[in-house]
């Protein structure tokens, strides 16, 4: 590959272009301006057009080579690298566009992400960004990117959707068939690997980036359904704590008042690794506790105190409260009053010894 430096502090007023003309491995000639701007790049071949005719910075202390892979285009910016682009302007019903993915071969970045935040980019990651969406990525000294850059029509429709695409954009992709792709991008960029021919590197890309998409929309569903679990089960035990004290309690009392069916609500507990009966009793033994610890309602029996929690047997209300904490529940009042007193009592200093 050649190189495109961002060039040195310019002596020129500000605004003038720099009048040397950079070309690229063939691929892209363009005027460079003081601020590391690309000026009236020129894509040759069909190949993508965004971001280099649409106002990329690499940044005064960035460096970008460029090489064209069919109708594709790999890039490797080093240095400290900072990919600045707007996103083009859309037409309504136009096939065209530009898919860029990019990864962090070495060194630190961040990238603006979806929400607007700046994320860190992490090894093993891979970037999906669009002509449609602002590019972002900031390197830290030393960093190394490589990105390629993709016409749309040769992913969709064919390998994936527009929308999904889209969808996927300004994301970062971890794990699986994601990593498999970063280091597929990583491996282009190595002038030592032979690169596959024209029409493999499009089926070996597409592939990839379906399958990446595919793991980032199945993860998408099971976190949502994950939260809404969580959500669910949240609102069941939040049910419980209020009614615990009701005697006649039952997993389908709390199903109907949360609106959910008694055998949702028992997959939801089997899922979390808990059960509908452990989380009453134990709802009820720790009131119990608190009671137990409390000075002012020491004058309640242990009785008074179990009825009050919803139990209706002193039997069963003794063999889970053993089950659970190995002692008897007057074991463990006495235990508690005293620690409770000892707690209360002042802090007593040693007497200073006489000199």
């Amino acid at each position: 590959m050649q190189e495109s430096h961002g060039p040195k502090p310019a002596r020129a007023p500000q605004g003038k272009k720099n009048q040397g003309t950079a070309k690229l491995g063939g691929l892209i000639e363009s005027a460079v301006d003081e601020a590391g701007r690309f000026q009236g790049a020129l894509i040759q071949g069909g190949a993508a057009t965004w971001p280099f005719r649409d106002g990329l910075s690499i940044g005064p202390e960035g460096r970008l080579s460029l090489r064209r892979m069919g109708d594709l285009i790999l890039a490797e910016a080093t240095g400290k690298p900072v990919l600045r682009c707007e996103a083009r302007a859309r037409t309504a019903g136009s096939a065209t566009g530009t898919v860029m993915l990019a990864a962090l071969a070495q060194g630190e970045a961040v990238f603006k992400a979806w929400d607007g935040r700046l994320r860190p980019v992490r090894q093993g990651e891979v970037l999906i960004l669009d002509s449609d969406t602002d590019l972002d990525i900031r390197g830290e000294p030393g960093a190394r990117l490589i990105g390629l850059l993709a016409p749309l029509h040769l992913l969709s429709p064919r390998f994936v959707a527009r929308e999904r695409l889209r969808g996927g954009a300004l994301r970062a992709h971890f794990g699986g068939v994601p990593s498999l792709l970063r280091d597929f991008l990583i491996g282009l960029a190595d002038p030592k690997r032979a690169a596959p021919g024209a029409g493999a590197l499009i089926d070996v890309l597409g592939g990839l980036v379906s399958a990446t998409l595919e793991d980032c929309w199945a993860s998408a569903a099971e976190d949502s359904a994950d939260r809404l679990s969580r959500a669910r089960l949240d609102q069941i035990t939040q049910h419980m704590r209020r009614h615990f004290a009701d005697p006649d309690l039952s997993a389908e009392d709390v199903a109907r008042a949360v609106g959910i069916s008694r055998r949702y609500l028992h997959k939801l507990f089997t899922e979390a690794g808990r059960s509908f009966r452990t989380e009453l009793v134990n709802l009820r033994i720790e009131a119990c506790l608190k009671v137990f610890a409390d000075e002012k309602q020491a004058g309640k029996t242990i009785a008074d105190v179990a009825f009050a929690a919803g139990y209706t047997d002193i039997s069963q209300f003794n063999r889970h409260f053993r089950r659970i904490h190995g002692e008897t529940p007057s074991a463990a009042r006495r235990a508690l009053v005293a620690r409770t007193a000892i707690s209360r009592r002042p802090a007593t200093r040693a007497p200073l010894s006489a000199k």
